[in-house]
C-alpha cells in the first residue's frame, strides 16, 4: 500500500537530485572554466563525435558498475573511482552543453543578462527537462548523459598548456 508519506518522500528525492545536479553543473563551470570551454566547442563543433566518445565512457561507466558488483573491498574502491571519473567527465560535458545554451539565451536576449544568470537558467532547463515523466527520463537524460560523457572525456583528454592553466 503506498501512502501519501511514499509519494512525498519521491517528489522529494527528484526536487533534491535535481537541485544537486544544477549546483554541480555551476561549480563545473566556475572550477574548471577551461574544460568547460573545450567540452562546449566538442559539442558545438561535432555532436556525432560527442555521441561517440560518450558511448566509449558509458562503456568505461559500465564497467566500473560491474566491478563495484564484486565481492572485494579494493574491486569495489577501483569500480567506484570508475564511475567517479565517468560521472566527473558527464558533469563537466553537461556544464560544456549548459554554456552552449547560456550563450544562445544571452543571444537571444540581446545580452540584457549576466553570464552567471544565463548560465544559471540553461542549467536548470537542462536538468528540469530530464525530470519530463517518460521522455525526459528514457530519452532526454540518457541522451545527455552520453553526449556530456563524450564532451567531458574530450575536454579531458584534451592537452592543456601552461598559460591555460591559471
Amino acid at each position: 500500500m503506498v501512502t501519501i508519506g511514499d509519494s512525498f518522500s519521491i517528489v522529494a528525492t527528484l526536487a533534491g537530485v535535481a537541485l544537486t545536479i544544477w549546483s554541480f553543473m555551476l561549480v563545473c563551470a566556475l572550477l574548471f572554466p577551461v574544460r568547460v570551454e573545450e567540452a562546449r566547442q566538442a559539442v558545438s563543433g561535432s555532436l556525432g563525435k560527442c555521441f561517440g566518445a560518450g558511448l566509449v565512457a558509458f562503456m568505461i561507466g559500465v564497467i566500473g558498475f560491474v566491478v563495484v558488483q564484486l565481492p572485494n573491498a579494493l574491486l569495489k574502491l577501483v569500480g567506484m573511482l570508475i564511475m567517479s571519473g565517468y560521472l566527473g567527465c558527464v558533469m563537466v560535458g553537461a556544464s560544456g552543453v549548459a554554456k552552449l545554451a547560456a550563450q544562445r539565451i544571452q543571444d537571444l536576449t540581446n545580452q540584457q543578462e549576466s553570464q552567471f544568470a544565463s548560465y544559471g537558467k540553461a542549467s536548470w532547463y537542462l536538468v528540469v527537462a530530464g525530470l519530463l515523466p517518460v521522455l525526459g527520463w528514457f530519452l532526454f537524460a540518457p541522451l545527455m548523459m552520453v553526449v556530456g560523457g563524450g564532451a567531458g572525456l574530450k575536454a579531458a583528454l584534451k592537452s592543456q598548456t601552461v598559460n591555460e592553466v591559471a
